[in-house]
């Protein structure tokens, strides 16, 4: 791809003024701070040109910054980038028209979510690349292999043992811990590489003690994904909730009411969350039914769709109240 067409793509397809975008060749730079003066503003939509002709369209508060996570991440492979201010209100929208046009142009991006999630991964990206991010989307069960090494903090994993000694104790838990090891393994990325950070699993808290208690809540962003819970009044009758994409879900059942009839002893509705549309909130009642949900085709790609797209959003706001003891059996 030219100079001309790198400058004229983002131009037309960001809804741009003539030139509205700048185009720089940073092979070999290891800083663009002199290009981006402070009092010119740093915030807006870049496109990152690489080697092999992909682009990465990308929005950034500061594009220096950026910059610099950019150059540490992908080397020299990274040769061109392409720059446009933008108004941190209006930074979504004109990414995704920018992700939208140059699609429709037959750009390849590099950008592996294009609706749910913020398209602008972030620190995230740094983690786990867009290579494996796309590798943990195709596995049939989600499951990828690596060599990370989990994180310790021994202060909070002291703070929380007496809460798991409780949650061991129950004999409730015994029938789910296959479950929960299963989902943790299948549905969210790379967990031991993002544990703590990205996601946080809970035991026994406090949530809803009064009516529904629960035994143990994963969390993922702001939304809690996965949850054991049981009526104040029938602790007998535990119920796992988990939450879904609904349209990798549908893609795989055409509606609930057919995955409904499908799997007794299992409940579905359309959630509404704000932090994140189209999610399916799936309910099995029984650790036999929750096995077979966790089971049933479409579930876990449903599952590791919103994973994936909550941390990309950003960290779990939950990461205080994770429990390092019952994560030992969940990554086990």
């Amino acid at each position: 791809m030219s100079s001309q067409t790198l400058v004229s793509l983002p131009d037309r397809v960001a809804g741009a003024r003539p030139h509205g975008f700048e185009l720089w060749d940073v092979s070999g730079l290891h800083s663009i701070a002199h290009l981006v003066p402070r009092s010119k503003g740093r915030c807006g939509i870049y496109v990152a040109g690489f080697r092999n002709g992909d682009r990465y369209v990308g929005q950034a508060l500061d594009v220096a910054a950026r910059f610099r996570a950019l150059r540490l991440r992908f080397g020299d492979e990274l040769a061109s980038l392409a720059f446009r201010r933008v108004a941190a209100d209006e930074l979504d929208g004109v990414q995704r028209e920018a992700v939208r046009r140059l699609e429709s142009l037959g750009v390849v991006l590099r950008n592996v979510v294009h609706a749910g999630g913020r398209l602008d991964a972030g620190d995230f990206e740094l983690l786990v690349s867009p290579a494996e991010q796309r590798l943990f989307l195709a596995a049939p069960r989600g499951g990828v292999r690596t060599a990370d090494r989990r994180v310790e903090q021994s202060e909070q994993r002291e703070r929380f043992a007496e809460r798991f000694r409780r949650l061991s104790a129950d004999p409730r838990f015994a029938a789910y811990q296959e479950t929960l090891r299963r989902y943790v393994n299948g549905a969210v990325p790379f967990p031991v590489r993002t544990e703590l950070a990205y996601w946080s699993l809970s035991a026994m808290p406090s949530t809803n003690a009064a009516s529904y208690p629960r035994l143990f809540t994963l969390s993922v962003n702001s939304l809690e994904t996965l949850f054991l819970y049981a009526p104040k009044g029938e602790p007998e009758r535990p119920e796992l909730c988990l939450n879904v994409d609904l349209g990798t879900l549908l893609e795989k059942w055409g509606s609930l009411e057919q995955l409904m009839a499908r799997l007794p002893g299992v409940d579905a509705g359309e959630a509404d969350y704000a932090t994140r549309p189209q999610v399916a909130t799936l309910t099995a009642f029984g650790a036999r039914s929750a096995a077979r949900l966790l089971g049933s085709r479409g579930v876990l790609a449903a599952a590791r769709k919103l994973n994936l797209d909550l941390m990309r959003k950003g960290p779990t706001m939950h990461w205080r109240s994770h429990c390092f003891d019952l994560a030992d059996l969940a990554v086990a």
